[in-house]
């Protein structure tokens, strides 16, 4: 484990390089630390079920409406997964979100799975007003994981809107739309049981009446909020297409006199929010993609900064709150996006590292790229700008405009069509799309092979040379049982050998996030 568990049973771990080691080692969720970072334990118990009173059952009825009326929430995070991380959720935070939600999590592992329990969630008391996200098939799983987090969270939501292959197989998301019975049994669980409300994402369907229909069942079982995403469930890759608000307001026509209702889709720029609720009728708005290629696009005074100065304070929260690598990366890729196509050594670096410190070169040599372009192309730059102000001033956006403006401008991603991209690069010249597959045809010539072979054996080569960018990075031995010492270990252990010293000689070690040193001894464990 990463941190001492407290006595309510949840796992306390150090915020920051800087934190000072010999502060209070045990605290609760409640702590007065805002950034404390705690995590949900390995065990837990679950007391039978108690159904919840008419009393308590009105009251996380009523509860979204005047959360949102009372504290002005207009602007959510969206549940994405492996990237509405906590690092990314506070960092969202301070340019604007004002309510986050969780990556999506799987209801079935985190109520069996201890390990990715433990790592599915990390939580600060400053990232309140917080919804967990869970994708499930079953009424007591749901229930379960639900009644798990109660206590650290503001509600509970119901994932019905991932529209992706892998939810398909797994029957969860859209793919679970069509078993309207089980879900309005699932909600009505929570309603019954949870202590906090519960609340769903949802995608409209084919037909404006089914999504009507869709949606009031769902209220009528006990969801207490609904997010709405404009598009159905076939939309997505290239065929994603825009978001339907008119298919939105007939939900909040239907029933957004008895629940809040909120706007998922088509938020790109500054000013989007507000058109999106004056069109819609929704009491906030939802982002998912748009933050992820400009996180500051709910502050319109710094939305269009250079990506890399965004990149660069994003990895500022990653390395204090604890970012997986797999979130840091897709991070940096998106939030560069534009200017990683015009460099694709740093595309291909950002694909290979592990640490943070290496994105942080990266960044670093990205700023300094984009720099001397920013220079080169101060005309256009102001352009740019102005071009952005008017879209946020309400002038309707052209896609293909606002692409051929610089790199280093954090803009959206559009997926455009193909006579779209025509008009984006110039005459003859081919888009990064078709370079790529250019190059993989004449991979898959010169070895004789199909192009899913060519493209199968590129991806086996992009591992190995991340396993072999992995191993250059030399650990000392651990000065007990001989294995990789943690990095920065001041006891030179590897994890397991550091936490039984800490735990028996009352030691603290910041590398490890062991905190034993002001423990009575009576409440050390032995191991």
């Amino acid at each position: 484990m990463n941190g001492d568990t407290t006595t309510e049973g949840y796992e306390v771990e150090r915020c920051g390089e800087s934190e000072a080691i010999d502060e209070e080692s045990t605290v609760s969720p409640d702590a007065e630390d805002p950034l404390q970072i705690f995590r949900m334990p390995k065990k837990m118990k679950l007391a039978d079920n108690v159904k919840n009173s008419d009393e308590i059952i009105s009251k996380n009825q009523r509860f979204w409406r005047e959360t949102l009326q009372n504290q002005k929430i207009t602007k959510v995070l969206a549940p994405m997964v492996d990237q509405s991380e906590l690092a990314f959720r506070l960092f969202t935070r301070k340019y604007g979100a004002q309510l986050t939600f969780t990556p999506m999590i799987h209801a079935h592992l985190f109520v069996n799975d201890g390990t990715y329990r433990r790592n599915a969630l990390a939580l600060v008391k400053a990232d309140r007003p917080l919804v967990v996200q869970f994708c499930a098939n079953k009424v007591d799983t749901f229930l379960a994981a639900c009644r798990l987090v109660e206590d650290v969270c503001d509600g509970v939501d119901l994932n019905l809107g991932c529209p992706q292959m892998v939810a398909k197989r797994g029957r969860y998301g859209s793919w679970l739309q069509d078993e309207v019975d089980l879900i309005c049994e699932m909600v009505s669980a929570v309603r019954d049981y949870c202590k906090i409300p519960v609340s769903c994402k949802i995608r409209v369907r084919d037909d404006r009446q089914e999504t009507i229909s869709y949606a009031t069942r769902l209220v009528d079982a006990g969801a207490t909020m609904l997010t709405v995403h404009g598009r159905t469930r076939d939309m997505k890759g290239a065929e994603t297409g825009l978001a339907d608000w008119t298919r939105i307001r007939d939900v909040v026509e239907a029933v957004g006199s008895r629940v809040p209702v909120m706007a998922n889709g088509n938020i790109q720029f500054p000013g989007d929010v507000e058109r999106c609720m004056e069109a819609t009728g929704a009491v906030a708005v939802m982002s998912a993609e748009g933050l992820l290629y400009n996180p500051l696009i709910f502050d319109d005074a710094n939305a269009h900064v250079e990506t890399w100065k965004i990149a660069a304070e994003y990895l500022e929260y990653a390395r204090d709150f604890h970012a997986g690598t797999s979130a840091i990366r897709a991070h940096v890729f998106r939030i560069c996006h534009h200017s990683l196509l015009e460099y694709e050594d740093l595309r291909m670096r950002v694909s290979l590292e592990h640490r943070v410190e290496d994105f942080e070169n990266i960044v670093e040599e990205l700023g300094k790229r984009a720099r001397a372009d920013a220079e080169a192309g101060k005309e256009r730059e102001v352009e740019a700008r102005k071009l952005f102000e008017s879209i946020r001033n309400g002038q309707l956006m052209d896609a293909i405009e606002v692409s051929k403006q610089p790199h280093w401008i954090s803009k959206p991603y559009f997926r455009l069509k193909e006579v779209a991209k025509e008009s984006i690069v110039g005459e003859g010249e081919k888009t990064f799309r078709e370079k790529q597959k250019e190059k993989l045809a004449q991979t898959a010539k010169e070895m004789g092979v199909s192009m899913k072979q060519a493209r199968k054996r590129e991806r086996r080569q992009l591992t190995g040379a991340r396993i072999l960018e992995a191993k250059k990075i030399k650990f000392p031995p651990c000065a007990r049982c001989g294995q990789p010492a943690g990095q920065g270990c001041v006891h030179s252990k590897c994890k397991k050998c550091c936490r039984y010293q800490c735990k028996h000689e009352h030691l603290d070690c910041k590398a490890h996030r062991y905190l034993f040193a002001n423990l009575p001894s009576e409440s050390v464990i032995e191991v």
